[in-house]
Order: C-alpha cells, then sequence, then structure tokens
C-alpha cells in the first residue's frame, strides 16, 4: 500500500517550519527526511526537534560522539536500515 503525504521541503518552509529546519541543520548540517516527513504539523515537530536536541546534541553524561555510537550500535542490533 502506497501512502502520498504533502511534506514541505526545508527551502520552501516558513515560519515555525523553518525555525525547526534550521536547528535540524544546525545539529545534522543537513534536514534528515525522517524529520521532513513530519512537516505536515509543524506545531507537533517542533517539541521533538527540542527533544532531540536535549537528548542527542545538548552534553550531559555523555558526549554527543557516544551518544551516536551507543544509537548506531542498537540500530545495527535491531537491523534498521535507517
Amino acid at each position: 500500500m502506497s501512502y502520498f503525504l504533502k511534506i514541505t521541503e526545508p527551502e520552501k518552509s516558513d515560519g515555525q517550519l523553518q525555525a525547526s529546519y534550521d536547528m535540524l541543520q544546525t545539529m545534522f548540517q543537513m534536514v534528515p527526511k525522517v524529520f521532513v516527513a513530519q512537516s505536515i504539523r509543524p506545531d507537533l515537530l517542533e517539541p521533538v526537534v527540542q527533544y532531540v536536541n536535549r537528548l542527542m546534541v545538548e552534553t550531559h553524561a555523555l558526549p554527543r560522539t557516544t551518544k551516536e555510537l551507543i544509537a548506531a550500535y542498537v540500530s545495527k542490533l535491531n537491523a534498521c536500515a535507517y
């Protein structure tokens, strides 16, 4: 079964969505497609972006590189292609 989502690409965004995309661009040097797929609800995307920033980017108990290695290892264990 195929679905079609009316997404907004980063270069065509504005307002709240543009702010979320800008933050993602800063965090990842790109806007991952998994976030673009959520562009249909910018009001829900913004808190997700804030959460990812706090969880993965900001340094707390572990540095970002360690957190990303853990995430990559868990993805490998789960056979996740993403």
